[in-house]
């Protein structure tokens, strides 16, 4: 079909249908010559997050996370949830994935570990997600290991709460797109652009309303991967507004 827009946001750098390629930025940190060379510095290792897509997902919600993790120096991988690694988003963008989510299967469940995983909304996305048993046992595992969850725009009513997984991880608070209902226990969190909850026993979730919300979302998560002054550093060449910031 020649109407759609082709996006690649897997590990190689972006490309567009027309075949052009646009190189990823690299920044080498240079050693100064006056430095102890007994002192040794111990490099930390990157977080990682897995960032799940389907046909119908929301495009600008998956970029904006993916972009946004990167840019902090973070390990994303985008899996794709359809047989093709090729995904047709919400509005006819079509990006390409990292592997699809089989090709996570035929590695040993025990030994996926991601810091983070994050899903974006969209319809139907958002539902087809909420039907892919592997996505379904990593959720589980997250949960059980008590790292972070994330989700916006519809995946928190269709992915998170559906699965029962706001209760499993006892979130205090928790929001939605306006148009998907998370329950009373909610209601009070209806209007909030971003909601992050840690409960006593250690669970963090994440959550937020949709596209207009997706980089102040991608933000808690990197404050909450790799700290306040990552947060800062990434936003500030960002132009994010200082009361995001604040929030």
């Amino acid at each position: 079909r020649g109407g759609g827009k082709r996006v690649r946001v897997g590990k190689g750098g972006f490309s567009s249908s027309s075949g052009k390629r646009c190189a990823r930025t690299k920044t080498m940190m240079m050693s100064s010559s006056s430095s102890d060379p007994t002192t040794t510095t111990t490099t930390p290792k990157p977080k990682t997050a897995l960032v799940p897509i389907a046909n119908g997902s929301e495009e600008m919600e998956t970029t904006v996370i993916v972009d946004v993790l990167r840019r902090a120096g973070c390990r994303v991988t985008v899996a794709s949830c359809e047989d093709s690694v090729t995904c047709r988003m919400s509005r006819d963008v079509q990006i390409t994935a990292d592997c699809t989510m089989r090709d996570l299967r035929g590695r040993e469940t025990s030994k996926l570990n991601f810091d983070a995983i994050v899903v974006p909304g969209g319809m139907p996305g958002a539902e087809r997600l909420g039907k892919c048993d592997i996505l379904d046992e990593l959720l589980k595992k997250q949960s059980e290991e008590k790292k972070v969850i994330a989700a916006m725009c519809a995946a928190p009513a269709v992915v998170l709460l559906a699965k029962g997984l706001l209760a499993t991880c006892e979130a205090s608070e928790a929001t939605a797109h306006p148009a998907f209902d998370l329950g009373e226990a909610y209601a009070k969190d209806k209007k909030k652009r971003v909601c992050y909850s840690k409960s006593d026993g250690g669970h963090v979730v994440i959550t937020s309303q949709g596209p207009g919300t997706a980089i102040e979302f991608a933000l808690a998560l990197v404050k909450e991967l790799c700290g306040e002054e990552k947060r800062k550093e990434v936003a500030g060449p960002m132009c994010v507004p200082e009361d995001v910031l604040l929030g």
